[in-house]
Order: C-alpha cells, then sequence, then structure tokens
C-alpha cells in the first residue's frame, strides 16, 4: 500500500508542472472564454489526470509483481474433487495452501491427500510440501518426510511406501520417484533406489539396487537384484531383468515441475 501511495505521489509530482504552464494560458483566455464552459474544461482536464493516475497505479500492481512471493492463501484449507456422478475421487487439506502472481503453480504445506480408488479402497499421501506446477492436481511434486498408505477393502494397509521426494498423478493413481525408498508390506520390507507404484493396474515397481527381507514363523528370508516388482493383489514380490533407465525419465519430469518456482 506504502509503495502504490509513492508511485502516485511521483506521478503527481510530475503533473503538477505541466498544470503550472497551463495556468498562465488559462489566465490570458479566461476573459474571451464563457465562465461555464472553462468550467467544463477544467472537469474534462481533471478527469484527464485522474484517469491517467489510476491506470499508472494499475499497470503497476499488474505488472510489478513478485512471482515468488504469494499473494493468494488459504489456511487449514480442505479440497476435494469429485468425479462425473458426483462421487468423491480425492480430498486433500493442509495447514496452507499459496497461489503466486504472474505464475499458475500452487504450493501447500503439510499436504494430506486421500484418493478414493474404488468405493472400498482408497490410498492416502502426507508430506511436509507439495508443488502443483499448474494448479490442476494432475501432478504434485512432494518434498519432506513422503509416506503413501494402500488400503484396501476392509481398510488394512496393504503397503507402505516411504521416501524423501516423489511425484504423484492423482488421476492415474501413480507415485514415483528416483530417490532411495523403503516399502513396507505385511510380511516383508523391502528397500531400493527409485520407485514406480501404479496402484490402478496393482504393481509397485523397485527400480535399482532392490533388497527384500520377508518374515515367516521359520524366521527371515532375504532376496537381492537390480529390479523387483510387488503384486498387491498377489502380495508377491518377483525380482526383473534390467530394462530401461526409468530412473532418468523421473529425473527429467522432476526438473520439469522445480521450473515453474524459477521467476519468470
Amino acid at each position: 500500500m506504502l509503495k502504490n501511495n509513492s508511485k502516485i505521489k511521483s506521478i503527481i509530482d510530475k503533473i503538477k508542472p505541466i498544470i503550472n504552464k497551463i495556468k498562465p494560458i488559462i489566465n490570458k483566455i479566461k476573459p474571451m472564454i464563457d465562465k461555464n464552459l472553462l468550467s467544463i474544461m477544467l472537469v474534462f482536464f481533471v478527469l484527464i489526470v485522474i484517469e491517467y493516475i489510476l491506470s499508472s497505479a494499475l499497470n503497476h500492481n499488474v505488472f510489478d509483481k513478485n512471482s515468488t512471493v504469494s499473494n493468494h492463501y488459504l489456511n487449514d484449507f480442505v479440497m476435494t474433487k469429485t468425479d462425473k456422478n458426483g462421487q468423491l475421487y480425492w480430498t486433500l487439506n493442509g495447514v496452507r495452501l499459496e497461489k503466486f502472481p504472474n505464475n499458475p503453480r500452487s504450493e501447500v504445506w503439510k499436504p494430506e491427500m486421500r484418493i478414493q480408488s474404488t468405493e472400498t479402497e482408497s490410498w492416502t499421501i502426507v508430506a511436509e510440501h507439495a508443488l502443483d506446477p499448474d494448479s490442476f492436481f494432475k501432478s504434485i511434486y512432494l518434498t519432506g518426510n513422503v509416506i503413501f498408505d494402500k488400503f484396501d477393502s476392509n481398510n488394512d494397509n496393504e503397503a507402505q511406501i516411504r521416501t524423501s521426494t516423489a511425484i504423484i498423478y492423482p488421476n492415474k493413481e501413480i507415485i514415483e520417484t528416483e530417490k532411495f525408498a523403503t516399502i513396507v508390506t505385511p510380511d516383508s520390507t523391502t528397500t531400493g533406489e527409485g520407485v514406480i507404484a501404479d496402484l490402478k493396474n496393482g504393481h509397485i515397481k523397485i527400480l535399482s539396487k532392490a533388497k527384500r527381507i520377508s518374515y515367516t514363523d521359520k524366521g527371515s528370508e532375504q532376496l537381492q537384484g537390480e529390479k523387483m516388482i510387488y503384486n498387491l493383489e498377489k502380495k508377491t514380490w518377483v525380482l526383473l531383468m534390467k530394462e530401461t533407465n526409468d530412473k532418468s525419465d523421473i529425473k527429467e519430469r522432476v526438473k520439469t515441475i522445480l521450473k515453474t518456482k524459477k521467476t519468470n
């Protein structure tokens, strides 16, 4: 507000010399001009000056904004999305949601998201921070203590994924990270670098350095390999042959999302 006032004051200071130059001319022609006409001319001139001041202030507000400082926010918010039939698809809540000028992104602090895969199955996501590059919530970049939990129809935890950063695609129900991750299932703990979890198709893939420890009544067993995949329906892990470099693809998608944080 102070910045806008100083801007308007500088505009008025620029106009004052113009008014001072016009005054002698008006005084000379005043005897020759009808008083009513003179009043109309003065009002017209004042209106032009006011319009100039307001438009300059407006343009200042529009173009002189810092895209790294939020101009809209919500505290302790809750957002929901429904499908075409009006059924709840996902819910997102957090401590704070911020929007930025001249930039389409949204940022959320302490996000908690619940996605309803079916009427009876769901999965949840929590993190310290979330960045949505276009505010459509189609792809969201999460950082800080990222935890995913997949629940079955009995509300039992089928699988938990813990990592430091990840991208989620709520509509596709896909989670991916190139970072170290831990996957906990009812009978095992598996670690590795890089994960793609495709929950619609029911599998979780570890992209490299996979290591699994399973637990039975008789003890524990260890399985190790380059890649592994977990079938959520069969509840089994399988070793995979090395294929394409999925981690590099994920890194490129992260770079694309983070470009939205740069100042325009």
